[in-house]
């Protein structure tokens, strides 16, 4: 059992009944007590509610027809941070969302020179979650061994970390 709800929809490739028509047809959310929970478009929308997402499918699937299309990332397991009560809350994920803003930093020409990323709340933040922003600014970069990278002298990310 999962802790958070995740968002998915149904995709139909094939209306069979003449009812829902095709592509997403309808969003949902399975609930972290493994009920899920159905709103249907069209012209007579509904919500339906059911207690698992393989009866959801059972019923609306159509013989592979309509499939789930997560719209949320699978959760991500927490990590064993001694200072989190969760074990540490992974970069994808959490109640304390990340900010980001331009810093007061600047160039000769007075332009910014630096974006500073930070959790919500004043929440820490781990080496992991530093390795899950960069993978993500910079995909085409795949280290063949993780490698930590420095902070400058100031304790900021420098251009290009």
């Amino acid at each position: 059992m999962n802790d958070q709800s995740r968002r998915f929809h149904f995709q139909r490739t094939t209306d069979i009944t003449g009812v829902s028509g095709t592509g997403r047809v309808a969003d949902g959310v399975l609930w972290p007590d493994g009920t899920v929970s159905v709103r249907w478009a069209g012209e007579r929308p509904s919500t339906v509610t059911w207690d698992s997402l393989a009866d959801a499918e059972a019923v609306h699937g159509h013989g592979g027809h309509t499939v789930i299309v997560w719209d949320d990332p699978e959760p991500a397991p927490a990590g064993d941070c001694p200072h989190c009560p969760d074990g540490h809350t992974p970069a994808d994920r959490g109640s304390q969302t990340w900010g980001v803003w331009v810093g007061p930093e600047r160039d000769s020409d007075g332009q910014p020179m630096t974006i500073h990323v930070a959790r919500s709340g004043g929440a820490h933040v781990a080496e992991s979650d530093a390795e899950w922003i960069r993978a993500r600014l910079n995909p085409a970069e795949e280290p063949s061994v993780p490698q930590p990278r420095p902070f400058t002298d100031t304790g900021r990310l420098g251009r290009g970390a």
